[in-house]
């Protein structure tokens, strides 16, 4: 009877622990509580087939549990240094923004829930103007500061906007995710950015300089059958302000700032 009890405890407990186990792992008298509970049922499941005095099975309870607990230590700091290394995966180094990672990951994401129609979808993508040359010119670390300025400018212009994610996609490019922002929204979203970014000003040794930045704006339509699709056509219209004149906003293949 008593293993019997011990089984049926060690089966519940055992279940309880597999469903709940990051409340469990995340608070501490929990876990204490349950590994108790399971120390002490495999305890009764081994009692009837051991001639045990009280102590000494109240000392295997507890080197049961002493030798969890350890077990528990090892994968928390297994689990924090995971942690640790996906937030480095994720984050760019230079700007602290998402990285190219994050943003396939959430892009898939996103483009699947548009497909659902679970979301409406659009996609914004940004490149700052001739950044080559400002390397060229001035140097990378005068790019790294342009890169950082224009990714702050653009953080400060999304953060009322419910669903945006920001990421550096490449270089001197970064795309902007919005679920379940309008279409209008978006507009204005990116010609907020475009003015602010050209109201930066650069100071180096060889002189001051400004900075101007091209957009492309699409919303995912029926006809974007895969992501690619999508986001190759949000690109095109990005090519297209880079193409006319750049410092544009181009929306669905209109440049819609002149």
């Amino acid at each position: 009877m008593i293993a019997l009890i011990g089984l049926l405890v060690v089966a519940g407990s055992a279940y309880v622990i597999q469903k709940f186990s990051k409340v469990i792992i995340e608070n501490k008298i929990l876990f204490v509580i349950a590994m108790v509970v399971f120390a002490t049922a495999w305890g009764l499941l081994i009692l009837p087939s051991q001639e045990l005095d009280l102590l000494f099975f109240i000392a295997l309870i507890c080197k049961l549990i002493v030798y969890m607990t350890c077990i528990h230590m090892v994968n928390s700091v297994g689990r924090i240094q995971y942690e640790a290394l996906i937030e480095r995966i994720n984050t760019d180094f230079l700007t602290q923004l998402s990285s190219r990672t994050a943003f396939e990951k959430s892009f898939d994401q996103s483009f699947k829930a548009a497909q659902n129609k679970t979301i409406q979808l659009v996609f914004i993508i940004l490149d700052i103007d001739n950044f080559k040359l400002v390397n060229d010119t001035y140097g990378h670390l005068i790019g790294d500061a342009v890169l950082k300025e224009v990714a702050y400018a653009i953080s400060e212009n999304i953060t009322h906007y419910r669903g945006a994610e920001l990421f550096r996609i490449g270089g001197e490019e970064f795309g902007i995710i919005l679920a379940n922002t309008d279409y209008n929204e978006a507009q204005k979203m990116s010609l907020n950015i475009l003015n602010a970014v050209n109201k930066l000003s650069v100071n180096t040794e060889k002189g001051t300089f400004g900075v101007t930045i091209s957009i492309g704006v699409a919303e995912w339509l029926d006809k974007d059958k895969t992501k690619e699709i999508f986001y190759n056509r949000a690109e095109s219209y990005l090519y297209f302000a880079k193409n006319n004149g750049k410092n544009a906003v181009t929306v669905d293949g209109v440049i819609v700032n002149r």
